[in-house]
């Protein structure tokens, strides 16, 4: 190799590292890095990571209201808090033309407790991609229901399509701390109780990853104890 003018001859380098040469800039990202963050991020908060969830058990919990019919599940995280066990799965939905549209990946959150006592189904008016925005505003054109007709709160349900049972279950469902909270965040996603569990749909998380995550336990965890504080 011949020297350019004005250039003194490099120093030599150091020999070849024992497991190859180092890195260069721009070369391709570890595709494994995600997996090995997610995994010491569950590790460290004593969460169980798993990849082969039982579909059988998820499907066990339909019917909902307004949760989405499940094609498959993905990756599932479960934990415990005192008397609530939580499972937070990577749910792929049964639709077509959201799987086409890419929005038909969600996340799952589901919590077992004797402390859930009354049962509503909750869901958001807005959010939750093209496809849902949709079908909800056709589906409230044919409702014809008003805002306050379920719970006799048309402030919530002006934000939220409501379903109870009763009203008086509804309203011992959703005591007004969580009704405050849900409008205060301008919280977005489907909740639905029932004695002895719980489902969260978070429209806005959607990735299987630490900080999602982190998130969602996070969020689950703040309705939990709205929903069972009263």
């Amino acid at each position: 190799m011949n020297q350019p003018p004005g250039y003194p001859p490099p120093p030599p380098g150091y020999p070849p590292p024992p497991g190859g040469a180092p890195v260069q800039p721009g070369a391709p990202a570890d595709p494994y890095a995600q997996d090995r963050a997610l995994s010491d991020w569950a590790s460290q908060r004593g969460y169980a990571l798993g990849s082969n969830p039982d579909f059988a058990w998820y499907q066990s919990w339909f019917p909902f209201q307004y949760a989405f019919r499940l094609a498959r599940v993905g990756r599932e995280l479960r934990a415990q808090f005192g008397e609530a066990n939580l499972f937070v799965v990577e749910a792929f939905e049964a639709d077509e033309v959201k799987r086409v549209a890419g929005e038909d990946r969600h996340i799952y959150a589901l919590v077992t407790s004797p402390k859930l006592a009354a049962k509503v189904s909750l869901r958001a008016k807005s959010g939750g991609g093209l496809v849902n925005e949709v079908s909800r505003g056709l589906g409230s054109l044919l409702s014809g229901s008003s805002a306050g007709s379920v719970l006799g709160d048309p402030t919530l349900e002006q934000r939220f399509d409501v379903a109870a049972p009763s009203r008086d279950e509804g309203n011992r469902a959703l005591p007004m701390p969580i009704r405050q909270f849900l409008l205060q965040t301008n919280w977005r996603g489907i909740l639905e109780t029932r004695p002895g569990g719980m489902l969260v749909i978070p429209y806005d998380r959607r990735s299987f990853d630490a900080q999602t995550l982190d998130l969602v336990v996070n969020n689950v965890g703040q309705l939990y104890q709205l929903l069972v504080a009263a």
